[in-house]
């Protein structure tokens, strides 16, 4: 861990003197607006580092509401800092297709006007970030078609809630707002795969006891995401458990209509045996399935897709990606997670990832949106 934060303050050093060089080297400022501008700059850096350090050392804290404050803001600077390192970096590429080619005209994008606006413009963004996030989840209806899906489910509606990050940062009235919605579709089932939890369970019983309204005819199940165990899975866990959730530690239930058999499974995330949990046993999951019933696998990892596949699992459901969460990262998290969001299909499964329904960090979206899904399984007949 020593290692990971010296790695950490060391990189955002770099960033710091790279954006500070690249935002007062050029302009025509005086020495003390330059003075001032990398006084400022050094505030926000440090205070984001600062922060971190003081939270990751003391994570077992009682709770205060100025902590909450204090952190709240320093992941507002953060979003702050990350669209003003964007703009300086697009503003640099441009600049060096400008001394490659000659295609285009940068010279005044490093003059002190162009410098005032790189500053403002991530006010901007985070506001229309903010306003995102404001207006709480958003529907996504998604119809899947299976040749295999038993005529008794046809039409049967999940709703599916990934990565709300319960934590100090996540509004109350969200999550109300999450649940008087999903209560609203009247769901046949609804399913949580994981980063529900982003804090201590103890910190948060009025969220959880409002998650607990949350009912369905063919019930409520829930794995749990990485997050879940950075902050006492076991814990976590039994909260699930007490509000009426179901929670699928490498188990497989059932639900049944008219004679025949759902299958509902579900697998922890790979972050558990880093904490002495058990983490996804596929083997375990797969002694469970039965081969004639169609077959639901909730994994907060779109990652361990092709695994599922090979079980014989006919639709797996994910999250972990927030799609990126905001710009550039929206853009940028196909490099790094190759199933990022929506639907896709590997070895005759469907993989369905949902962006996240509530947000990491700062309280913005931005490219992307907090997202409920209402997955809706079609029995595919013969002419489609």
């Amino acid at each position: 861990m020593a290692i990971f934060r010296t790695v950490a303050a060391s990189f955002i050093l770099g960033i710091f003197i790279y954006v500070s060089h690249q935002l007062t080297g050029y302009t025509d400022f005086s020495w003390a607006k330059r003075s001032l501008l990398i006084s400022f700059l050094a505030l926000l850096f440090t205070l984001v580092i600062g922060t971190f350090l003081f939270f990751w050392k003391e994570k077992d804290l009682d709770h205060k509401p100025w902590r909450d404050t204090l952190l709240n803001f320093s992941l507002t600077v953060m979003g702050y800092i990350n669209f003003l390192v964007t703009l300086v970096l697009l503003r640099d590429i441009f600049a060096l297709a400008d001394n490659l080619f000659g295609l285009l005209n940068t010279q005044e994008l490093y003059s002190s006007t162009a410098t005032g606006y790189l500053l403002g413009l991530p006010v901007l963004m985070l506001a229309l970030g903010n306003t995102v996030v404001k207006v709480g989840p958003k529907l996504k209806k998604v119809p899947l078609y299976f040749k295999n899906l038993p005529a008794e489910f046809d039409n049967l509606r999940i709703v599916h809630i990934t990565d709300l990050h319960v934590s100090p940062s996540l509004p109350k009235k969200f999550v109300k707002k999450l649940v008087n919605k999903t209560l609203e579709l009247k769901p046949d089932v609804i399913v949580f795969t994981g980063d529900i939890l982003d804090s201590f369970a103890e910190k948060h019983q009025e969220e959880l006891k409002t998650l607990g309204g949350l009912k369905a005819p063919h019930g409520v199940y829930y794995v749990p995401g990485n997050h879940e165990y950075y902050w006492g899975a076991e814990k976590g866990l039994t909260a699930f458990r007490d509000i009426g959730f179901n929670v699928l530690i490498n188990e497989v239930t059932a639900i049944r209509k008219d004679g025949k058999t759902l299958q509902i499974a579900g697998i922890p995330d790979p972050a558990a045996t880093h904490f002495g949990q058990m983490g996804p046993d596929f083997i375990k999951v797969q002694s469970q399935l039965k081969p004639d019933d169609f077959k639901i696998l909730l994994s907060h990892q779109p990652s361990l897709a092709s695994k599922s596949a090979m079980i014989g699992v006919d639709l797996q459901l994910s999250g972990h990606t927030h799609g990126g969460q905001f710009f550039p990262w929206n853009w940028l998290i196909v490099f790094f997670e190759r199933y990022a969001k929506g639907l896709y299909r590997i070895n005759g499964m469907q993989l369905y990832v949902n962006q996240g329904t509530g947000y990491w960090g700062p309280r913005l979206r931005l490219g992307t949106y907090c997202e409920l899904t209402e997955i809706v399984l079609r029995k595919e007949s013969k002419t489609e």
